[in-house]
């Protein structure tokens, strides 16, 4: 009994040292993964809207009902005036997948940049991926530029899955069309692009 109980005190203060040890770590690399992720979020905004000046961000924003997050939106400012939205959201693709997405003022969408995807790696992953060409010859998130996304996107008529990704594939169109319809709904708001 008495080694027992001094086993499970030796256990006890090994995990205080393990959590002590990772608090320590995570208090360290927190800020510099935080920094790689925003430089990641800024290099996407300037592949899809390469002429802007500058993103401003928009704080108060209204969510369609969706289980994405908006994690970002940005006022695209070009010549000083507003030349579209873009939108950072997270939500459910087959695992769980983060996007770019931006829009015109009239909701054409400008393009889209995959950050991150959880899906799987055979065919999942297929989404993000810049060697992958669909029928048309552009890859899965470039085939959406210059589509209208005033309503929501629908698999096989406005755009193409990947072969072996429907899940995927559908899902990402939804967190475009959600994606567009919180710029909809700001619009609306703001009585129009400004």
């Amino acid at each position: 009994m008495k080694n027992a109980f001094l086993l499970g005190i030796k256990l006890a203060l090994y995990a205080s040292a393990a959590c002590l040890a990772l608090a320590v770590v995570n208090n360290f690399t927190a800020p510099e993964i935080a920094s790689h992720a925003l430089k990641k979020e800024q290099s996407a905004l300037k592949i899809i809207f390469p002429q802007a000046e500058k993103f401003e961000k928009i704080e108060k924003i209204s969510l369609p009902q969706s289980s994405a997050t908006i994690d970002s939106f940005y006022k695209v400012i070009q010549d000083g005036n507003v030349a579209g939205f873009a939108i950072k959201i997270t939500g459910s693709t087959y695992e769980t997948s983060t996007l770019v997405a931006g829009f015109s003022p009239e909701l054409q969408i400008a393009g889209v940049h995959i950050l991150a995807t959880s899906d799987s790696p055979g065919f999942g992953q297929k989404a993000a991926d810049a060697n992958y060409r669909n029928s048309k010859g552009t890859t899965f998130y470039g085939q959406f530029a210059g589509t209208s996304a005033k309503k929501p996107l629908v698999l096989g008529e406005d755009y193409e899955a990947i072969s072996g990704a429907t899940i995927t594939s559908r899902t990402m169109g939804a967190l475009i069309s959600n994606a567009a319809e919180a710029v909809k709904i700001y619009i609306e708001e703001n009585g129009g692009a400004r």
